[in-house]
């Protein structure tokens, strides 16, 4: 198949572009500019190409590629109003310019462009970020409602992996409680459905292959169906790391409506996904023995 990926060059962006490629699909990379790991990817396999949004023309590319399925990646995480601009782009502007398009490209597919977006398990109103992903999820169910478009609207839960940015919440902590460092922390109430890259990546790859997806619009949840309490990973990263470090339970104040999340893997399962994701004890364990056994 012809897959065309947004945020290609983004840690989730770049491990399903790599999968993708690696089981015989062909992969176009949108990326504002090339870097190293996707031209890696490139020469790794000669099946994926990179499109540069600052200097290719995006839509005489994608027709010329003839897409089947589009992901759209594309994710500002920022909460902050004083990022508004950049939020809106990244989780509005572009997913709907891309949207447009796959809908255009429409009109000489043999069949329906499917489009997949990653949106989030939180509610709209918790933040900026959740509010923008929420709304594109609510522009493809509307586009989709009237025939233009598939339109899957995946509810993504918090994922984690080894070789995830140091920033990310899971590794960060593990490093710090490997360094004995303090860790401030919420009251660690909140319950999250952590899901391992991996299994995250082969979910996405079934949803854009699979012929079982018949219908104009999905909602599908993502994650394990499991969701432990934070203060629960927190303490059992101490453990697993065999950590001397001070976890300071409520050194940080807890957002306002804090959720709780869980996916329910219902509609996964209706649509014939058979695989059991990783428990987060053995996927986070599996994390630690390599993050400390490499020195990463």
């Amino acid at each position: 198949m012809n897959i065309v990926i947004s945020g290609a060059s983004g840690y989730l962006g770049h491990r399903l572009a790599g999968h993708l490629c690696s089981v015989g699909h062909h992969v176009l990379a949108l990326t504002r500019t090339k870097n190293g790991r996707l031209d890696a990817l490139a020469k790794k396999y000669g099946t994926l190409e990179i499109c540069e949004l600052e200097t290719d023309e995006l839509f005489f590319t994608l027709s010329r590629f003839n897409p089947d399925v589009f992901f759209s990646t594309t994710c500002c995480y920022e909460t902050d109003t004083r990022f508004l601009s950049k939020t809106v782009d990244s989780n509005y502007i572009f997913p709907a310019q891309l949207l447009k398009y796959a809908m255009l490209l429409r009109q000489d597919a043999s069949r329906r462009i499917r489009f997949i977006s990653l949106g989030t398990s939180l509610p709209g109103k918790l933040n900026l970020y959740s509010l923008t992903k929420k709304q594109f999820g609510e522009l493809g169910a509307f586009f989709a409602g009237i025939g233009r478009i598939q339109f899957v609207n995946v509810l993504l839960e918090s994922f984690y992996g080894p070789d995830e940015p140091e920033s990310r919440f899971i590794k960060s902590s593990i490093l710090k409680l490997a360094r004995g460092e303090p860790l401030e922390a919420t009251e660690g109430t909140q319950h999250r459905d952590y899901i391992l890259t991996d299994d995250v990546v082969d979910m996405l790859s079934f949803l854009a292959v699979s012929d079982t997806l018949t219908e104009d619009f999905y909602s599908v949840p993502v994650g394990t169906g499991s969701a432990p309490a934070i203060r629960e990973i927190l303490d059992f990263l101490k453990q697993e790391t065999g950590s001397r470090s001070s976890i300071l339970y409520g050194a940080r104040p807890m957002r306002k409506d804090e959720p709780s999340t869980c996916a329910d893997l219902t509609a996964l399962r209706m649509l014939g996904y058979g695989r059991e994701p990783l428990p987060w004890r053995d996927g986070m364990r599996m994390m630690i023995n390599k993050i400390t056994r490499t020195g990463e």
